[in-house]
């Protein structure tokens, strides 16, 4: 699956409820960890983020608390907890959410009513 592919799914997942890391890393690599599909796990992350279309956060006592650091601190942060967690997430880790812009996106890739 393209990259572009990926993205779209994962934006359209999140109309419906916030997206888990492991959607993301199966995704990304269908099973098959190794650096070129850790690259691309990093690659649709950094895209997902600097194109403003998911934030990443932790599911908390609020319900969903978005990372407070800077967009530029989230990929080197996706990488140190995917690499805690061995590249094999299975329901750990941080979780994705739409932003307005994502969820705008998602919805123009959704067919329309008939």
């Amino acid at each position: 699956m393209k990259e572009q592919q990926i993205i779209a799914e994962l934006v359209t997942s999140g109309l419906a409820d916030w997206v888990s890391l492991h959607d993301v890393v199966w995704l990304c690599t269908e099973g098959r960890i190794n650096d070129e599909s850790k690259r691309r796990v990093l690659g649709v992350l950094d895209r997902i983020y600097t194109g403003g279309l998911m934030v990443p956060g932790e599911l908390g006592a609020a319900g969903f608390e978005d990372w407070q650091s800077c967009v530029g601190n989230w990929v080197p942060r996706s990488a140190a907890e995917l690499d805690e967690l061995a590249w094999h997430p299975m329901g750990a880790g941080f979780w994705l959410r739409l932003t307005p812009d994502g969820e705008r996106f998602a919805r123009k890739l959704q067919p329309a009513d008939g």
